[in-house]
C-alpha cells in the first residue's frame, strides 16, 4: 500500500491514477477526501499537524510520498516521519522545491529531517510548476488577457505536474532511488514573456506578461480574485530565487526517470487551454 498525502493537490491528483494505472493499492490522503474521484483507491482524511491522524493513515502502508504544505513547521514533519517509522513504513518520498539547499526554511528542514529518519528516503525537487498558469493566473489570463509576476525577464524551467508525477511513479515503484536526490526541471528555461506567448498560440489572442514589483504582484493577484492580500504576500516572498537565476538550470533527470521528454509550455498550454476559456 502506497499513501499519497495532500491527495487532492497539484502533483497528488496525478500521482494517485499515476499509481493506479500501475496496479498498485493507493490510500489517498487529504484534508478533504474526495471517495468519488478515486472509486479505486482508498480516500481518507489525512492533517499532518495531528499524528493521530498520520498513524491512522500509515496501518499497513509501505511507501509514503510526502508532500510539504506550506503551513506546516519543521516540528510537524519530523514528528510526521517518527509516527511513519512507528508504524512500519520502510519508504518515504519526499517532494521538496528546485534549488532547496540548507536548512533555515521548511523544504530545507524537511530535507535534513528525512535524511535523518531512518527510513529509506528519495527527494524529488521539482521547478515551478506550469499549473501555476491555469490556476494562480487563470483569472488574470481569461478575463485580463495577462498576468503580472515579479520575475523581470529571468528564466525559469517550468515542470508540468504531470511530469512530476510520472517521476514519482518511477521512484516509488523501481530500485537504484534510494538516498537520491532528484533536481526535476521541463526541457526549457522560459521568460515570462515566452509563456505568455505560449498562451496565445493556443488561446488563438494576445496574451500580455507584465513585470511589476512585490506591491504590483500583489495587486493583481488580489483584484483577479486570485487570492487575498495576506496569501499574495505570501506568494512574492518566494520570488527572490527567480530573481537570482536559481530555477533557470535544466537537468535530464526526468527524462531519465520517466524515459522521455518532458512536457513543453506548449503542450500544458494547449492541454489546459478551456481552462482560461470559462
Amino acid at each position: 500500500m502506497i499513501l499519497v498525502t495532500a491527495a487532492t493537490g497539484n502533483v497528488g491528483r496525478e500521482l494517485v491514477p499515476g499509481l493506479l494505472r500501475a496496479g498498485l493499492p493507493v490510500r489517498a490522503g487529504s484534508r478533504h477526501p474526495d471517495p468519488a474521484r478515486w472509486p479505486d483507491a482508498e480516500a481518507i482524511p489525512l492533517d499532518l499537524t495531528d499524528q493521530d491522524s498520520v498513524r491512522a493513515a500509515a496501518q499497513g502502508v509501505t511507501a509514503v510520498y510526502l508532500i510539504v504544505p506550506e503551513t506546516l513547521e519543521a516540528a510537524d514533519v519530523q514528528a510526521t516521519l517518527r509516527t511513519l517509522r512507528d508504524a512500519g513504513v520502510a519508504r518515504v518520498v519526499l517532494q521538496s522545491g528546485f534549488g532547496v539547499q540548507g536548512e533555515g526554511n521548511l523544504l530545507g528542514d524537511a530535507e535534513a529531517a528525512v535524511r535523518a529518519s531512518g527510513l529509506e528516503w528519495t527527494i524529488l525537487q521539482p521547478n515551478w510548476f506550469m499549473q501555476n498558469y491555469n490556476q494562480m493566473f487563470r483569472r488574470g489570463v481569461r478575463d485580463r488577457h495577462e498576468f503580472a509576476e515579479p520575475a523581470g525577464t529571468h528564466r525559469t524551467s517550468f515542470i508540468d505536474t504531470r511530469d512530476i508525477a510520472a517521476a514519482a511513479v518511477t521512484v516509488l515503484t523501481g530500485d537504484g532511488h534510494a538516498g537520491r536526490v532528484y533536481p526535476l526541471t521541463g526541457p526549457a528555461a522560459l521568460d515570462r514573456h515566452e509563456v505568455a506567448a505560449a498562451l496565445s498560440r493556443a488561446l488563438g489572442h494576445q496574451v500580455t506578461y507584465r513585470p511589476v514589483d512585490d506591491d504590483g504582484f500583489v495587486d493583481f493577484l488580489v483584484s483577479t480574485g486570485e487570492s487575498d492580500e495576506e496569501e499574495a504576500r505570501a506568494i512574492a516572498s518566494i520570488y527572490p530565487p527567480i530573481r537570482a537565476d536559481v530555477t533557470a538550470p535544466v537537468t535530464d533527470d526526468l527524462p531519465r526517470l520517466i524515459g522521455r521528454a518532458g512536457y513543453t509550455i506548449d503542450d500544458f498550454a494547449r492541454h489546459y487551454r478551456a481552462d482560461w476559456q470559462a
